[in-house]
């Protein structure tokens, strides 16, 4: 927790460190410097409020698709979004990857520009974060835009009092110029007066140019590959279809009647760093249930429109005005929860969303937002929606966590990630998904299309394959499932089973539920912990959390019925896997010559002692010899007629390969007889290997005492077994030592290698 605390106070103050550079640093660009930027970071320079939070979602998180060479892939990714939801906020959310894949979604619908004249609801339950989710989002967004990564520029209009010649003839010019020299009033020789005016609709500079010449400046300053993008992508259809704000558009009209070029109304148009910061109101606005409405719906600078009025010598020319919309205009306006007065705040939106303006008395002010709401499903009802404004509400679901990695990352936040070390791997795991299985639906219309015997799992999976389901929201698919079932998951079964993820997650334990419930098992198995820890080391097991949930009929009712006995199940079968496979010592070379003596002695009778010419080895033929090697090539005891069957056949194939491939009486590892009982040999070693073990008694006494002076009694080969299996569920599945004895102790006192 101070590691977490240090980390949050570097953030901040690398945050101000930003804030304080980037307000001084190319805060203020001339026009001309702004298109020599787009010439040479077009793609940084032309981004709306859209294509900004596009920017921002890519630049934080870290996507990995684990399937992209998979044919049936649907695009559904593993996702971490600890940098944009976790890291340097003060209440960390977690999303699932349901949720992770939903936001990534979004902001590639903002990029490929389907995102005009919407409201981005976020919907989901009480307790699942949802204003957590939201904050943390719109706190990386601001931090974003005061990186380089995220620099973009808004209108700022600084107007040169001396350049305002309102009209007069050439003579009269002639006659002022002859007047100032002559009194040594040059005012090409004094500084200009300045009147800086900043577009409160934080116009993108661009804009300024008329509609008509935009595409010709642009064939002007930008390559040809870029030209291609910007001219044919609708993402970037604002560049040529969007006009500048009322008041921008007034400057300019006004201007070009009192300059004589151009060129000299753009030297008076500069481009300045927008900065969001939402304690100001600048560019991202949040209002609360509680917050009243203003007062006033239309904001004006009394002031500035003094100035301007002054200059150009007319009241009416050009009116400062604009409505409480504008600061968030190219910028995000939130409704945080819709209720109280954000009710009237959301129902307000339905028109200046549909018509993308509205008018301020009589001006008509254009608006282009970021319109996001946070909403409990029950509030919906509260809401009077018209149709057309249904049509404009793009839904977001938050649920409560599907994900059980995201769960257990929870549990870290709660009490540090050190926690782990005091499970046996994999416990924490399915403490989760218990609780993740309450806010699953029962059945599984996808599911129950896809997998046709579901029995056949029993060893794996319960029964409604609720922890199928869990596995591939966690975007795992088993390795459990057979050949036909793993071919039948094609994309549309793949896209049915994600869209459910969109109504789950609505009921069972919520977020705050789920951390009480972990907090009091977590006291409860403490206690026996430190007991029994003043004796010898102790993790916390699936026992306990068996024992936890039985004690507690409040929990265990909203479990799903046979989904706990499920999970045991699939735990024992996962950590027999684990075992066999640190048991399995596959010694290539020792297999290898005991297959190519199998092959020799085929062709000679029983009784016999020969030299094997493939690997110089004397071998004594007789039946004790062939039952060593064949004890791992069938399945099940085969019958004397299987076996000679067996025998025979591969007699005649090792015979026929020989004659047909010219092998050498050294080389008859190519042969396609040996290859088929060298992966048979190797599939059954593994499967079975640990079977001798069961009958094997001094093994579990040897795990018991291991580490203590009383090992050292045990023969060579068992140590050496029993060395060879810790060290290798330490090193391949990331056991403690102490973890690796106790699991081994489980699987060996509950006859799990027996099921």
């Amino acid at each position: 927790m101070v590691i977490q605390k240090e980390n949050k106070i570097k953030t901040a103050l690398d945050l101000l460190e930003r804030k304080i550079q980037t307000k001084d640093k190319d805060s203020v660009l001339s026009f001309n410097q702004f298109l020599a930027r787009a010439s040479e970071e077009p793609f940084s320079v032309f981004r709306n409020i859209f294509q900004l939070f596009n920017s921002m979602i890519y630049y934080y998180i870290v996507e990995e698709d684990e399937y992209r060479n998979d044919s049936e892939n649907i695009n559904f990714k593993t996702i971490n979004c600890d940098k944009l939801l976790v890291d340097g906020t003060e209440t960390p959310f977690f999303s699932d990857l349901p949720l992770a894949n939903r936001i990534l979604r979004l902001a590639d619908s903002f990029k490929a520009g389907a995102n005009q004249n919407k409201i981005y609801v976020f919907i989901g339950p009480p307790g699942s974060g949802k204003s957590t989710f939201l904050n943390n989002l719109l706190q990386k967004f601001e931090e974003y835009t005061y990186l380089p990564e995220g620099s973009i520029h808004e209108v700022l209009w600084r107007i040169d009092n001396s350049k305002l010649t309102l009209n007069l003839s050439s003579e009269i010019k002639s006659a002022l110029m002859e007047y100032y020299e002559k009194h040594g009033k040059n005012p090409v020789n004094k500084s200009p007066s300045y009147i800086n005016v900043s577009c409160p609709s934080h116009d993108h500079p661009f804009l300024i140019i008329p509609k008509e010449h935009r595409r010709a400046m642009l064939e002007e300053i930008l390559n040809d590959k870029t030209k291609i993008k910007l001219f044919n992508k609708k993402e970037y259809d604002w560049i040529f279809n969007e006009d500048a704000c009322t008041i921008c558009n007034s400057i300019y009209k006004a201007l070009s009647n009192r300059v004589e070029s151009a060129s000299e109304i753009f030297d008076m148009v500069y481009a300045k760093r927008y900065f969001f910061d939402r304690r100001l109101g600048n560019g991202v606005t949040v209002f609360n249930p509680s917050d009243k409405e203003s007062e006033s719906f239309i904001n004006t600078n009394k002031e500035m429109q003094k100035e301007l009025s002054k200059r150009f010598k007319d009241s009416n020319l050009i009116k400062y005005i604009y409505s409480k919309y504008a600061k968030t205009n190219n910028g995000v306006y939130v409704i945080m929860d819709v209720k109280g007065n954000n009710e009237k705040r959301f129902i307000d939106l339905h028109g200046i969303i549909s018509e993308g303006t509205h008018k301020i008395e009589d001006i008509e002010e254009r608006v282009n937002s970021l319109f996001i709401a946070v909403m409990n499903p029950e509030d919906t009802k509260k809401v009077e929606i018209q149709d057309s404004f249904k049509d404009r509400i793009v839904e977001i679901n938050v649920n409560y966590i599907l994900n059980y990695t995201a769960e257990v990352k929870i549990y870290f936040n709660s009490y540090g990630t050190q926690i782990q070390n005091k499970f046996l791997p994999g416990v924490l795991n399915n403490f989760a998904k218990i609780i993740i299985s309450s806010r699953l639906k029962a059945l599984s219309p996808t599911i129950s299309n896809w997998i046709k015997n579901p029995k056949m799992y029993s060893k794996y999976c319960d029964e409604s394959m609720q922890l199928l389901k869990l596995s591939i929201y966690n975007n795992k698919i088993p390795k459990w499932l057979t050949a036909e079932d793993s071919n039948n998951f094609n994309k549309k079964v793949r896209q049915d089973l994600i869209n459910e993820s969109e109504t789950e997650g609505r009921t069972g334990f919520s977020g705050r539920e789920s951390l009480n419930i972990f907090h009091e098992f977590y006291d409860s198995v403490k206690k026996d912990y430190e007991e029994v820890k003043k004796k010898k080391k102790f993790l916390i097991t699936m026992d306990n959390v068996k024992e936890f949930f039985s004690k507690n009929d409040a929990y265990s009712k909203r479990i799903p019925n046979g989904f706990f006995d499920s999970v045991i199940r699939l735990y024992d079968y996962n950590i027999m896997q684990q075992i066999k496979e640190s048991l399995f010592n596959k010694n290539e070379e020792r297999i290898s010559k005991d297959i190519q003596n199998y092959l020799f002695a085929l062709n000679y009778d029983i009784g016999e002692k020969l030299l094997c010419p493939y690997t110089n080895e004397t071998i004594e033929i007789n039946e004790n010899f062939f039952k060593s090697i064949e004890q791992y090539l069938f399945k099940e005891i085969p019958t004397d007629n299987e076996v000679e069957k067996f025998r025979n056949n591969a007699t005649m194939r090792f015979t026929t390969s020989l004659q047909e491939m010219n092998v050498s009486e050294n080389s008859i590892e190519t042969t396609s007889i040996y290859k088929d009982i060298y992966e048979n040999y190797i599939k059954s070693l593994r499967e079975n290997i640990f079977q001798p073990f069961l009958q094997y008694t001094s093994f579990e006494s040897a795990i018991k005492e291991y580490n203590t002076p009383k090992f050292e009694v045990y023969d060579n080969k068992t140590k050496e077994q029993v060395k060879f299996l810790i060290n290798n569920l330490m090193s391949k599945f990331k056991y403690s030592k102490e973890g690796a004895l106790q699991v081994c102790l489980y699987v060996l006192q509950n006859k799990i290698g027996e099921i």
